[in-house]
């Protein structure tokens, strides 16, 4: 349905009028990212679609250019050029990249950043690239992450199919139960009818 998000100042009160606001149509089953992207004076709110998943034995990555000191950044992972030039306030398509902890290298005009991330089979991250005290630095977000492995077997459930072999307790319990309230509802038959049929002769 329709939901209105809105943002307000760190630790500001929930009555404090919001710094921005924005419109966002959930659909079944998706998934989103709202960002706050620009500067103070311009600032908005992006609605990002997110993936939850990853190719077989793969991890993904995109990348949010949130630096206001940086006009663009180039990304490399392990050496490898991810992303070129993404502008401020872009953001990057996802990228299937192998599983392994590498160097993380940012880079925007005379300012760069390295970090070092691991990032697991099946998992989704998002990497935002934000202004630091002393220059860039990175945020990494976990989105996702899948299973390691798909179960072996099925599961056990009933008195049949992958169930062990070990009858129930219960179910022989529940056979004498019925069979004494049988012999019970029975007795009480046979007292009733000589009543009613002594009544009937009078």
């Amino acid at each position: 349905g329709e939901y209105t998000v809105a943002m307000r100042a760190a630790g500001a009160a929930a009555s404090t009028k919001p710094v921005l606001s924005a419109s966002l149509t959930v659909a079944p089953g998706g998934a989103y990212t709202v960002a706050g992207l620009g500067p103070e004076s311009g600032l908005r709110l992006e609605v990002l679609q997110d993936q939850l998943t990853a190719q077989p034995g793969k991890a993904s990555v995109r990348f949010i250019q949130a630096s206001l000191k940086q006009h663009a950044v180039t990304v490399t992972w392990d050496g490898k050029p991810t992303v070129t030039n993404l502008a401020f306030g872009s953001v990057s398509s996802y990228q299937a990249v192998s599983p392994a902890t590498a160097t993380l290298h940012v880079a925007g005009g005379s300012d760069s950043v390295s970090s070092t991330i691991t990032l697991t089979a099946g998992t989704v991250h998002t990497v935002v690239v934000l202004d630091g005290p002393k220059g860039l630095v990175l945020d990494d977000l976990l989105d996702a992450a899948g299973s390691d492995g798909v179960p072996e077997g099925a599961v056990a459930t009933g008195l049949g199919g992958t169930a062990p072999r070990v009858p129930s307790p219960l179910l022989w319990l529940s056979l004498i139960a019925a069979g004494l309230l049988l012999t019970m509802v029975g007795g009480l038959g046979v007292r009733l009818v000589p009543r009613h049929r002594g009544r009937h002769a009078r």
